[in-house]
């Protein structure tokens, strides 16, 4: 999916702040930053009519930024398929890489085009989350139609694709490489993020059926700049960054940094927070055919530690509160420290035969602290609850992935092959938690406790090994025919040590496969065909369980899909998807026990549709049907029920208006509907469906030869009440009205 709005179009979507003193600590902010810009402008606002380029989407080497370049810097984009202007008076918001890779990651089949993909495959680009003002993963893809949140209380961000929770152990990548589970990745040094859909165990291994998340890392610019940005939010909330990068010399070197600050409220309402983060990357051109790339990040970030909600007594949901009322304690918080290593080398032998060498390590420490209430009555008096506790939790993921991509021909056959193997070594040092009979009484009225004294048990120690060895091959038949097969073998194996008991063991291998055909009628159109497996790690029993902290045993899954891709003239692309996904069915059944048993079948349809319909209005939309259908599970209370937590339909919208006779300002409204939604595996109780609503503008001027632009904006702008997502039978509540106001400088 491609966002083509220009810095002068777009606006963000979450509000300025209605506190006087917040507003009085804006401007200070925004006067300090062009008070300390002491660098020549990068980018000049282009005046007069701008050429359209085509294929605006293919943007992962471009960085963005407020006015990032001039026009002539917009029309190289379009030239090298890296960006597009829009229109009169407007220039893509995106930065030249110095070394880029204009295509998307996809594992065993390296770097490919979207339309050369017999899979649906999505990407939102830096740009749309600086206009959406996005922190974390769900504020990005709640754009998606295939995306449902699954959060589970105030810890992080989680997700389902076409209706299948995610495996955070291997779903979620940065830069096609595992990354540590449990954490909200920090956004600022993220280029584009990447949803492949469908179960991927051919692209990378072990994986969620529904698909695999990919954070692409921004990298060094053809040209030196500096960009800064400072923010104020609703609930005294503040944020500031920086984002500087370019080349060394000549040019052989570069170099890109990002440094964030945040902060909301002192840890007495939900939502409240703290985080630091810091990232750099460089990029080393040893020779004209040796590329040689290293990157690290490192967050540090406390959340106020916040319950799901339990049904009340009598099966009902529970009753609608403020949900910036603090239902954990002050003491309690949930914390991160999460720091990637990455390191990247490429080798070209000549213009059809290269090398690829990755490895990474990615690292995250918490403090694991989930406050739990259980049930609750109608009036919001607690009546089961307690707090979960586990400190010093750590887990850690080394993994690489070593491949040649060649292409050849054999008669009239082009072939573009891709081998080699790849590793994730995991370890965790998890569990040792202690559980504390502490609510705070009444959801409404609660009422804090001071920390107590609290001692801990040992550890379980898990540690989980996965080589594989892979090979692909995507071979055209003439202009408008292709083929694409390809296979991976995977070794399991799990190793769990618990402190009390003895040790367990489990190990496996498996194949497996994916298959497709493409047709090119028209260059602009691409349809396809295919087949595809996967391997999930099986589930953990949740704490609430009877059989809690058990691991279950990988599950395979299985994928029929057809689509389409199109784009219409150079400014808008259209993507249509029909899927049909089944794997064994993994839930807590009428006993409290999580288990393995039946199949769940997932049948949808997709259609998106991204970039500009008119001269001044550019759009990001998409709509989704998903039926899902348990079967032979054994249970008559889960037997043809509906999958938990997913909607029949859902669809949302973002569109951006630049208002021509003002020079610089443009308006955004964001749609989202999430439709009905079953609370279990039983379907005994339903979530009704919602319609949020935001909206933003923009400003972008030079002052003192710097471009600057303003934003402003609200999410959740009627301030709806709705639960947002469903998870172990309890529910969590939607984010409440959000105001800010925010600067962005370039130097």
């Amino acid at each position: 999916m491609r966002y083509q709005l220009s810095t002068a179009n777009r606006a963000s979507r979450a509000g300025v702040s209605p506190n006087p003193s917040n507003l009085r600590r804006s401007t200070v902010l925004i006067a300090c930053m062009l008070a300390c810009s002491s660098l020549n402008a990068y980018g000049q606002e282009a005046a007069g009519n701008a050429d359209d380029s085509a294929n605006a989407g293919k943007q992962p080497g471009a960085s963005s930024g407020a006015a990032a370049g001039s026009a002539a810097v917009a029309q190289q984009s379009g030239a090298d398929g890296a960006g597009s202007a829009l229109g009169a008076i407007v220039v893509q918001a995106s930065r030249p890489s110095l070394y880029s890779e204009p295509d998307v990651n996809v594992g065993a089949l390296g770097s490919k085009d979207p339309k050369d993909l017999p899979m649906s495959v999505t990407s939102y680009s830096a740009e749309l989350i600086e206009a959406q003002r996005a922190r974390t993963l769900m504020d990005v893809l709640k754009n998606d139609p295939s995306v449902q949140n699954t959060a589970v209380g105030g810890a992080m961000d989680n997700i389902s694709i076409r209706g299948f929770p995610v495996d955070w152990t291997n779903t979620m990548r940065r830069d096609g490489m595992p990354v540590a589970p449990y954490y909200d990745l920090g956004l600022e040094n993220i280029e584009r993020i990447d949803v492949l859909k469908g179960p991927s165990g051919f692209l990378y291994g072990v994986n969620s059926p529904g698909g695999t998340v990919d954070y692409v890392i921004k990298r060094p610019t053809a040209e030196r700049f500096t960009s800064v940005t400072s923010e104020v939010r609703s609930y005294d909330g503040y944020y500031g960054a920086v984002d500087t990068g370019g080349p060394i010399g000549d040019g052989r070197f570069g170099y890109r940094f990002n440094v964030a600050g945040e902060k909301v409220g002192n840890f007495t309402h939900a939502g409240d927070l703290t985080r630091t983060f810091v990232s750099g990357a460089i990029d080393w051109a040893i020779t004209p055919r040796a590329l040689l790339r290293f990157d690290f990040d490192y967050q540090d970030k406390k959340l106020a530690a916040q319950p799901v909600i339990g049904l009340q007594p009598d099966g009902s949901l529970p009753p609608y509160f403020d949900p910036r009322t603090l239902l954990g304690q002050p003491w309690l918080q949930y914390r991160t420290s999460t720091y990637n290593l990455g390191g990247r080398f490429d080798y070209k032998f000549n213009d059809r035969w290269s090398f690829t060498t990755q490895v990474a390590q990615s690292y995250n420490n918490r403090d694991a602290a989930f406050p739990d209430v259980y049930s609750v009555a109608g009036n919001g008096d607690i009546l089961s609850g307690d707090i979960y506790l586990s400190p010093d939790q750590s887990f850690r993921v080394l993994s690489t992935n070593t491949f040649v991509t060649g292409k050849f021909d054999t008669g009239f056959l082009s072939h573009q092959l891709v081998t080699g193997v790849s590793t994730r070594n995991y370890e965790a040092h998890q569990g040792g938690f202690a559980v504390l009979p502490i609510t705070v009484g009444n959801i409404f009225n609660p009422v804090y406790s001071s920390q107590p004294a609290i001692s801990y048990p040992a550890k379980t120690t898990d540690k989980n090994f996965q080589p594989s060895v892979f090979v692909s091959d995507l071979i055209d038949i003439g202009s408008h025919w292709s083929v694409m097969l390809g296979v991976r073998h995977v070794w399991y194996r799990d190793d769990s040590y618990p402190p009390a008991s003895a040790a367990t063991h489990y190990q496996t291998s498996v194949n497996v496969p994916s298959a497709g055909l493409i047709f090119k009628p028209l260059q602009s159109v691409s349809t396809y065909v295919s087949y595809a497996e996967g391997i999930e790690q099986g589930g953990v029993a949740a704490f609430n369980t009877a059989n809690a902290g058990q691991n279950l045993p990988p599950v395979k899954s299985k994928q029929y899909e057809a689509g389409v891709k199109a784009d219409v003239g150079n400014n808008l692309s259209i993507d249509a998807a029909l899927f049909r996904i089944e794997k064994t069915l993994q839930y807590v059944n009428a006993e409290n026990v999580y288990v393995q048993a039946g199949k769940e079948r997932h049948t949808g349809v997709e259609l998106t549709a991204n970039g500009r319909v008119t001269r001044d209005l550019s759009i990001v939309a998409g709509a989704a049907y998903l039926d899902t259908v348990q079967q032979n599970t054994g249970d008559a209370t889960t037997e043809g029920k509906r999958a938990a937590n997913v909607p029949r339909f859902q669809a949302s919208a973002f569109l951006d208006y630049r208002i021509a006779p003002i020079h610089g300002l443009s308006v955004n409204t964001g749609v989202y509907y999430v439709g009905s939604r079953p609370l279990n595996a039983q379907n005994s109780v339903t979530l009704p469906g919602y319609v949020r609503f935001d909206a933003g503008a923009a400003y972008q001027m030079q002052i003192g030869g710097h471009s600057t632009v303003f934003r402003a904006g609200v999410q959740n702008l009627t301030d709806k009440r709705y639960w947002a997502a469903a998870n172990y039978n309890s529910v969590w509540p939607g984010q409440p009205r959000t105001f800010f106001l925010s600067a962005q400088v370039d130097m």
